[in-house]
């Protein structure tokens, strides 16, 4: 190998762990999960414990055009994490007044900013209305447990979703 072909080298291997170390910081910044470790390291630490309804979320959220999926995620799940813990803990569905308050502490500007959540006939989405009320349905639940899994978060506290017809 020439000088030239080696200095290129040594430089393109710089220049990799500079960008490895430079997004590997932008994560840390943006809220990655403490002692996360890539898939197959050793040095997991203990899940954070959160509670959506009454908990301030644990790691940055964010719902913006330029948040990561971490953030997005934490928003997610502080949002419909409130709703199915509402409906747990009280036994009801959450009005619009308590799910403007979820929205804008997920991060949302309102609660007309997660009407795209509510389902309409014949299009289920996350958050079912039943008599005016917001409930989570079973899905939702499903995909928010996953989601704060993948961010290290242990869920506490009984979640329900929408009531079934007897």
């Amino acid at each position: 190998m020439n000088e030239s072909n080696y200095e290129s080298a040594i430089l393109i291997k710089a220049a990799r762990a500079a960008a490895e170390a430079f997004l590997a910081e932008l994560d840390r910044a943006a809220g990655a999960p403490p002692g996360e470790a890539a898939e197959g390291q050793a040095g997991v630490g203990d899940p954070v414990e959160y509670d959506p309804l009454h908990d301030e979320p644990p790691f940055p959220r964010d719902v913006g055009r330029s948040a990561t999926s971490r953030q997005r995620q934490m928003a997610t799940i502080t949002y419909l994490g409130a709703i199915g813990r509402l409906n747990a803990e009280e036994g009801r569905g959450a009005s619009s007044k308590e799910i403007t308050e979820f929205a804008k502490k997920a991060g949302y500007l309102g609660g007309n900013a997660v009407n795209g959540w509510n389902s309409r006939p014949g299009s289920p989405r996350a958050v079912e209305i039943v008599d005016g009320a917001r409930f989570l349905n079973d899905e939702a639940l499903t995909s928010i447990k996953k989601d704060a899994a993948k961010l290290g978060i242990k869920l506490v506290g009984e979640f329900a979703t929408v009531p079934k017809p007897e």
